[in-house]
Formats: structure tokens, sequence, C-alpha cells
């Protein structure tokens, strides 16, 4: 006989109870009502028992659903909080429901008063306790919501995955976790990785400030670059904040350096199908030849199966992780069918649509205007494109139907814009009309300009691209996804959900809108059809890149490769992966030479035995005759060459940026075409060079670069890089820096000088990106022959310019245009004391709010500069 309690036969069937469906799809269909400003209503019968039935749901019980059953509980009084603001029976449930799902942050003033009695004063002095016993450690009037406690515990395990929904704040309990051991007197090394370089100045700015007057007091610093650890300062630990690339460039240049944590944010990177995953793969390789070794955490959204990631330090297979499906917001979504031209409600619940209305309008920017109006001016909304030209286009056409707002803090946004950027770009007109498009290609600190307006709410629409998907968070209260891919790919149901995920934040909102617009055909990519089914259903157990991308097809083409010691792996050429695959064999065979047992040996042993990776090292030895590349940017057959090429005398150094007062443009395309042919880019960065064009494009492309990369490097603003530019395409030569055509057929609407600054930042991040690692290479290949440089091109790239002293306050947390203000203005902010540069504290005085403000922050994280 079953020794189950009635309450759990209870819960195990209440998702099925169908007076609780048909009453959440009343809910629903009214609350749409209700946004949209129409006519709408609940009987009392019904709202009263919506509330019982949130009121149990969030106790729920239940074994297997109880999460599902609380997000429902969360659903319906936070849809009944909106409808009915002011109404006590909703206030009273309300408060009982979040306590329930154990979420203290505080409530909006109550609208009643309640009898006391015996009962309300027990549950009283119960709430008082399990918000008490919630206070997150050393934070006062701060408290964990729903399982961010259970989350907070598990990061002092030794190793940890966990998973949650976006809306969690796992980058927020990472960083109180690292303020909580600093300031208990813990010591030793944090660090934190992130997908992106704006999450690096978003994670490391907040950790200045939360931290404050408690780095020095505990001898800490942040740091975000191999260079700033390098510097001489007294600081005993660190906090690195780091993309992967450059963790694992800090480690391989300071093989003594050691960790006491690391925490992998946004760790389903490692999933992707991308070259920059291998960098994971690579920083667990140096680890595993540590004696000691750090606490780990991997952090990720959603993944139901996040104890995978424990593969990459572990050798046992370990399937155990934490993972999270209880939110602390909810969203609820709408469906803009343009094929039926109707709008649909969805049902979480059953999953279901429902019709609310026609509609006749088809045009995406006038759809979305329209939406908008309806909820209410003060709402705040982000859009989603899977390109940039169209959501820079559509911005465009919803800017020309709103009027300039004449808001202070919007022209002074403009008018940094204007500054950073460039005054015809036009993004400056639209942010003064409450509008904004975050792409990519921005400059990190206009971005960040960006994100903090909309913060504010001064920005009403922000459209955006895949750049959401890298975990910036902002508080939206609508987000619209006007199609399911990102850029050529179609979306992963991880990437959909975690971009939906977006609105409904804590501290913001316990309810986002999701609009999910289709395409106009039936058959259109992002239809009907293929949003449902991103929807429905459950997100499948997630592989790591290197099982998702070395099948056996490819594991055979790469043995016979290398058993010849072939290291291009030409077979694979056309491989859609190829640059992961080439990255992963490489790995490959570093662990087979250092005989470590990581993850992608692991998974090549498969296919390839051990007598099999004896012969791979013995014929790549006999054919490369110095030590084999440790360097996975490049493999044996490239450093070879470089190696002779130096030996040779025909590169002994870098070229001169300038001649007389001219840039040097000559000798540079020379270097560049040198390193084309050493590095073999028609191979190795075919899509860099354009592999697939004809002699003459790639020959146009190379001086393009040359120009770009000589302006960028003597220190030339982004404003004036753009100015020439706009100069040389207005006179002569249309096609500068996008040789290819394959931006202008597509961006309707958009002015040509704005596509042609749009094609500088765009250029800029791909020659930082290739050729900042092609000079790296160089320049420690000149320093092993005794030959350092003295014009170090790979420094000049990094930081652009060739001043030493603005390289050095970039090193200590200034942007690029502040350095350069410092500098022009340096007798007054700069003293030099032998060799060595102190900034003046003078310089919080100076007529630049930029400079100032981030003097603020660096004076706090190192002091030691400024007297």
């Amino acid at each position: 006989m079953s020794s189950k309690k009635l309450g759990r036969y209870l819960y195990d069937n209440l998702n099925n109870n169908t007076y609780l469906r048909k009453l959440v799809k009343i809910l629903l269909i009214q609350y749409a009502y209700c946004l949209f400003g129409v006519n709408w209503k609940l009987t009392q019968k019904q709202k009263n028992d919506l509330l019982r039935f949130a009121d149990l749901l969030s106790k729920s019980i239940n074994e297997s659903g109880a999460a599902k059953q609380r997000n429902l509980a969360l659903r319906i009084i936070a849809l009944l909080t909106k409808m009915y603001p002011q109404d006590p029976d909703v206030a009273i449930v309300n408060n009982e429901v979040l306590s329930s799902l154990k979420n203290f942050l505080p409530r909006n003033g109550a609208s009643y008063k309640q009898t006391i009695t015996l009962s309300q004063l027990w549950n009283e002095a119960i709430n008082d306790y399990q918000k008490r016993k919630r206070q997150i450690p050393g934070q006062r009037g701060e408290f964990f919501v729903g399982k961010q406690d259970e989350i907070f515990q598990s990061l002092g395990d030794y190793l940890n995955s966990f998973s949650a929904p976006t809306s969690m704040g796992k980058t927020f309990l990472i960083k109180k976790y690292i303020e909580f051991k600093i300031t208990s007197g813990g010591t030793g090394n944090f660090a934190i990785t992130v997908p992106s370089k704006a999450l690096i100045t978003e994670v490391r700015s907040s950790l200045i400030d939360a931290l404050g007057g408690d780095l020095a007091e505990y001898s800490y610093r942040v740091v975000s670059r191999a260079e700033e650890y390098g510097l001489d300062y007294q600081t005993q630990n660190f906090i690195f904040v780091m993309t992967p690339e450059r963790l694992s460039n800090l480690l391989m240049q300071n093989p003594d350096l050691r960790l006491e944590h690391l925490f992998i944010d946004e760790s389903q990177k490692i999933t992707e199908e991308d070259s920059r995953s291998i960098f994971y793969y690579e920083i667990f390789d140096q680890i595993k030849s540590w004696e000691r070794k750090p606490k780990i955490t991997f952090a990720s959204p959603l993944i139901p199966n996040p104890g995978i990631f424990k593969q990459l330090i572990s050798d046992q297979e370990d399937n155990n992780g934490i993972s999270i499906s209880e939110s602390p917001v909810t969203q609820v979504k709408f469906i803009i069918d343009r094929y039926s031209q109707s709008l649909l409600g969805y049902d979480d619940l059953t999953h279901e649509t429902f019709k609310l209305s026609k509609f006749s309008e088809n045009l995406l920017p006038h759809i979305i205007l329209d939406i908008s109006k309806a909820i209410g001016p003060n709402k705040q909304s982000l859009i989603y494109y899977s390109s940039k030209a169209a959501a820079i286009s559509d911005a465009v056409i919803v800017a020309r139907q709103a009027g300039e707002i004449n808001d202070s803090n919007l022209n002074s946004l403009a008018d940094y814009i204007a500054r950073k950027i460039h005054p015809n770009y036009v993004l400056v007109s639209l942010v003064k009309k409450g509008i904004a498009f975050h792409t990519g290609e921005l400059p990190i600190d206009v971005r960040t300009k960006i994100e903090d307006a909309y913060r504010q709410g001064i920005l009403k629409f922000v459209f955006c691209t895949s750049t959401l998907l890298e975990g910036v968070n902002l508080p939206a209260d609508n987000i619209f996804v006007t199609s399911l891919k990102n850029g050529q790919r179609k979306l992963t149901p991880l990437e959909f959900l975690n971009l939906i995920g977006r609105v409904g934040r804590l501290n913001h909102s316990m309810v986002g809108n999701v609009f999910l617009i289709t395409g106009e055909k039936k058959n259109s990519r992002s239809n009907l059809d293929a949003y449902l089914k991103d929807l429905n259903n459950d997100l499948k157990k997630e592989k790591l890149s290197v099982e998702k991308v070395i099948k056996p097809k490819q594991a055979a083409a790469i043995k016979q490769s290398l058993r010849t010691g072939n290291i291009k792996l030409e077979q694979l050429k056309n491989d859609k992966n190829y640059d992961l695959i080439r990255k992963l064999s490489l790995l490959y065979i570093q662990e087979i030479k250092n005989d470590c047992p990581g993850i992608v040996r692991r998974r090549f042993s498969l296919s390839i035995n051990n007598d099999d990776e004896q012969q791979i090292i013995n014929s790549l030895s006999e054919r490369y005759t110095g030590d084999l590349e440790e360097d996975i940017n490049f493999s044996s057959d490239q450093s070879e060459k470089l190696k002779r090429e130096i030996s040779n005398t025909g590169i002994q150094k870098y070229p001169s940026i300038f001649i007389g007062e001219k840039l040097n443009v000559s000798d540079t395309r020379d270097f560049l075409l040198k390193l084309s042919d050493i590095f073999n880019w028609q191979l190795y960065e075919k899509k860099f060079i354009a592999a697939n064009q004809s002699p003459e494009i790639q020959d146009e492309i190379i001086n393009d670069y040359t120009k770009l990369t000589l302006l960028w490097i003597a220190g030339f603003s982004l404003k004036q890089i753009c100015g020439y530019a706009i100069l040389i395409r207005n006179n002569g030569d249309p096609r500068f820096l996008d040789r290819l055509d394959q931006y202008r057929s597509n961006s309707y609407n958009i002015d040509w000088d704005t596509i042609t600054i749009n094609a500088v930042m765009r250029q800029l991040q791909n020659i930082q990106f290739v050729l900042g690692k092609y000079f790296l290479k160089v320049t420690t290949e000149l320093t092993k022959n005794g030959i350092p440089p003295e014009n170090d091109w790979y420094r000049f790239m990094e930081y652009g310019t060739d001043s030493d002293l603005r390289i050095w306050l970039q090193q200590n947390g200034y942007s690029r245009e502040s350095s350069a203000y410092i500098e022009d203005n340096k007798d007054e902010f700069i003293i030099q004391v032998d060799n060595n540069y102190f900034v003046s504290k003078n310089i919080l005085k100076a007529n630049d709010l930029d400079t100032v403000s981030e003097t603020k922050k660096i004076e706090i994280n190192v002091p030691e500069i400024f007297i």
C-alpha cells in the first residue's frame, strides 16, 4: 500500500486541474486586455479562486514538479498585482506567496491594515525569522531571493557547477561571494571569466564600487589585462576579470601564478561551436598541472545538465550539478503572427495559443510602435534583431515617428557619442529621442553609457543584436524578438530562452512581456510553428563543443593527417568548423606531448589509440625540427617559418609608424603581406583576407588594413579615423573598408556616413582580434632571439597608441580617450619621478567629466599612482 500523503496526491495532479487551467487562460486573456488598455474584468469568484490557487501552488511539495507549480504561483500573483495594484486581498496573498517563495525584497507600501490577531503576529514572526536567516553574509539589508542561498552556499565547494534562470542573478552572487570572502579576511587570487570585453568593464566596475576601500585595506586589486598584473605595485592579491583568451594568456605568461577560486561565468559558451571555446579547455589543461588546484565554479543559464562542465577538470565521470528552474520573476508571452495578421497569447501551462485580436499593420517598426503605444509611454523595451543593419534601420524608422524629448541627460549622451564616435553618426540623433541601438561593434564605453541611460529609464527603446546573449543585464519591461536567428545561424533553444529571460528582472519588475514576431510568409524561418517549437520543448542535455564537432569522420581525417606529420588538415578545410577543429587538434598535440589527460585527448581517444599518438608525435617531431608550438593560436608550420624569417633577417623589427610626418603606408603594407605569407593567411585566415575573392580584392583589403592599422596605433581618435574614412569613401573610393560590398545592399534607411562609421568600427575590431595575436607572436619570437622590438606593435595595437604614457594610463584603468586627454594636459596632471609616472590628484578637477569619473574608480583600485 502506498504511504503517500493526501497533500502529495493533491499536488501531483494539480497542474492538470481543469478548473485551474481554465482560470489561468482567463487570467492571461484579461491581463492582455489590461496591458493594452482594453476593457477587462475578472469576476470576484475568479479573482478569489486564482488567489487561493496561487497560495496553494506556492507551497507545493510535489517531488518532481514543485518548481513549475511555484513558477505558476508567481505568474498568477504577479499578474493579479499588476491588474489590481490597490486591492488589499491581492496584496495580502501577494505577501504570503512571495514569502513562501522566499522572496523578501522590499514590497510596495501596503494599501490595507490587517486586524491584529495571534495568527497574524505568529506569521509575521516566522517571516521575520526567515528573512533574517536569508540575509546575504556581510550585506546589511540585502537578502537572498528564491534559491539564491542554495547557489551561494555551493560556491564554497571545491568543484561546483550550477545553472539557473537568467533572472536569478548568477554574476551578482559570484561578486557577493568574492566580497564576503575578502572582507572576512580571506587571501589568494580570484578569477572570473566573462565571454566579452564589454562584460569585463561591467563586472570590473561593479566589483570596485562594491569593495571600495576594502580593496586597499585587504591588499587587493581588480585587473583585466595580463600587463596590469605585471605592474610593480605592493598589491598582494588580485581579482582577475578576463575573457578566457586573456586568462589563458595570463596563466601561460606567469606559470607560478596560482588562483584560490576560478569562476567560469556564462559557461554555456563552452558548448558553442565557436573557436573561442578552445581557450576554456586550454585554461583547464594548465590548471591540471598544478599541485594545489583552485576551487572552481561553473555558472550557466538553464542548462539541464550543468555537471557536464566538471569534466574539464575532473577525470571522474561526474554529472552532478545544481540545476534550478524556479525563477524569481515571470514572463508573459505573446506571438505577433504577421502571416495570419493575428495577435496571439501563449499559455505556458497548456502549451497552447489563444487569439486576442486581428491587426492590419505588417511592417516591423510600425508593429513595435503600435504595441508600445498601447502598453503605455513609460515602459522600456528591448528589440532583438538577427542583423545589425536591420536593428539600426528599424531604429531609424521608429525615431521618425518620435520627437526630440529635450532631456538634458539625453542631450549629454548624444554629445558624448558625437565626441567618442562622430557627430554624423545616426546614434547621436536617435538618443535625443530616447532611442538607441546596442551592437557588438560599438565601442565598449559607448555601450556602457547606453546601458546606464537605459537603467536610469531615460532611453525607452534599445534595438539590440546578439550582445543581449552575452550576459548584458538591462531592466526591460518588454522584449520584442523579431527573428529566431543569430546572424546567419539559428538561435539554439538555450539561446532563445536566455534571450526572452532578459525581461522581468529582480529589483525592477516581477513580470516581463515577451512579444515574438513572426515573418510575413507561412514558411518563414521564424514562423509560428518555429516559435512554438522553442516554447514547448524542454531543453535537451548539452554537449561540450569538442563532442559536437569531433565526429568519427573528423577524427579519422585528423588521425590520417597528423600521422603523416601534416598539421594543416586540408581534408577538413571546407568544414564549417575548420577553425575550431584545427585548434582542437593543436591542443590535442599539446596534451599528447605533455601527457596531459585533457578533455580533448579523452574525446580523441575514442578514435586514436596510444600507438597512433606515439606515431603522431614522432612524425611531427621529424617534420618540425624545433620544439612543437605551445600556443594554440598557431601551428608549428607557422612558428617554424617565422623563426626562419627572423634567422634570415627577413624580420628583425616592426616598420616605423611614420616617415617624416606621413604614415608609413608602403612599408606597413609590405610587412602585412610578409605576415600573410609566413602565417599562411590564405588557409588559416580565409575570412580575414577574403581568400575566396580575386587577388585584386585581397590586395585592396590589405591596403585598407594597412591604413586602418597605422591610424589606430598612431593614436588617432575614433572620431578622427571615422572622419578620414568618410573623406575617402565620399571622394573616389566608396568601398574603402568594405570591399565585398556586403553591408551596403541591405542597409536601408541608414545614411552613408553611418554605414561608413560602422565599417570603421567593425574593421577595427577585426584587426585588433586578428592582427593583435600575430603581432604578439612576432614580438615574442623577436624577444626570444635577443632583439626585443623598441616599437612593439602588439602593445600599440592592444592600447591604440605608441605613447608609453598613454599605455601606462590604460594599464591602470583609464580609457583610450581619457589617456589621450591626460597626455594632452600632462604638464598639469602627470608627475614623473625618475622613470616612473604618477597622476596628480588635481585631475579630479579636470575639465573632462569622463576622466574625472574614471579617476574616482582608479583611485580606489590603484591608489599608489596618485600623489
